[in-house]
């Protein structure tokens, strides 16, 4: 018979979801790194008050859509993946409600648009940090959770619990090469090469590129996510410079 564990991993590979991890709500206010970074009101416990674990799941990213970032054929795919994540949430939230949990499934983006994000440009909720507790990758000198296997090229969404399901916690590992990639990369000059949290991204320099590509229906931008090398296969294939300027001039107006 299945454990509780091995059930939720189940439902989630039924959806073709195999990255997944689990953690213990204690770490938000354990860990160092996060508990300098997350404060009170945007942890576990402050938003499902009996909670006792978050399960963390995510989908990759073609590198091959990022290569074309920023580009309607990433804007949409940043969307599909979005959409995804947010049903398979909600589709593992039943399930644990069906078995006597309660369970809350948190949206992929917890803020309201750009102009949200001028307001306060701290999501409700972040998923990166829940990932990095749940064992699922280090953060990089982009300021986003790299993996072995993807490097950023995963986004990730989470469920809050009150049913106890064990973690392995951080994972221990630092993925980031500080190549400075990223930091040279950067169109919005929002990145300095540094450890995350000692060097954390120039969030409006960030939206303001933002709000210029969401003009142009194209936003968001992902270029620190495409040039980093981590987790980038050596021989994969690309879209060429002929094609990728191709993709890059259906955008609106």
């Amino acid at each position: 018979m299945l454990g509780l564990k091995e059930k939720i991993t189940s439902v989630a590979e039924s959806l073709g979801i195999f990255d997944i991890g689990f953690a213990d709500v204690t770490l938000w206010d354990s860990d160092p790194l996060v508990s300098s970074r997350i404060s009170s009101e945007f942890r576990p416990k402050s938003i499902l008050s009996n909670s006792e674990s978050v399960i963390v799941i995510g989908i990759p990213i073609p590198s091959s859509i990022l290569d074309t970032a920023p580009s309607i054929a990433y804007a949409q795919t940043y969307k599909n993946i979005n959409s995804m994540l947010d049903m398979a949430t909600q589709r593992i939230a039943m399930e644990l409600m069906n078995l006597g949990f309660d369970a809350m499934p948190l949206p992929r983006d917890g803020y309201h648009g750009i102009s949200g994000l001028r307001e306060s440009s701290t999501a409700f909720f972040s998923h990166r940090h829940a990932a990095y507790l749940a064992g699922l990758g280090s953060f990089g000198n982009n300021n986003v959770l790299l993996t072995e296997k993807y490097g950023p090229r995963i986004r990730f969404s989470s469920i809050i619990t009150n049913a106890k399901l064990s973690g392995k916690g951080p994972i221990g590992k630092d993925f980031c090469m500080y190549c400075g990639k990223c930091v040279r990369e950067c169109p919005a000059k929002a990145l300095k090469v540094g450890k995350y949290p000692d060097m954390i991204t120039n969030k409006e320099l960030c939206i303001d590129r933002s709000e210029m590509l969401a003009k142009q229906g194209i936003s968001p931008c992902g270029i620190c996510v495409s040039v980093c090398p981590v987790g980038r296969k050596q021989y994969g294939g690309k879209p060429t410079d002929e094609s990728i300027k191709v993709i890059r001039s259906y955008v609106k107006r």
